[in-house]
């Protein structure tokens, strides 16, 4: 966490100081599609995030801040 799925049920990761405000994040990713296969509006805001470090790095969108355990 924090990460949001959009509602084409793709993830954005953030740091906890860059995640925007629940208000802004359905603004910004509510309303971009119909999710995988159609079955409707897959937005979620704080989505659990998979342990960090697994595979790729994870960054913040939005200022490209390595994601680590702090940012839970």
């Amino acid at each position: 966490m924090p990460r949001i799925y959009d509602s084409a049920s793709d993830a954005h990761d953030f740091c906890k100081f860059c995640i925007p405000k629940e208000a802004k994040a359905i603004e910004l990713f509510g309303n971009v599609g119909d999710g995988p296969d159609g079955r409707g509006n897959c937005f979620e805001y704080e989505a659990l995030h998979p342990e960090y470090g697994q595979d790729d790095r994870d960054l913040c969108e939005t200022c490209n801040k390595e994601l680590t355990e702090r940012d839970a």
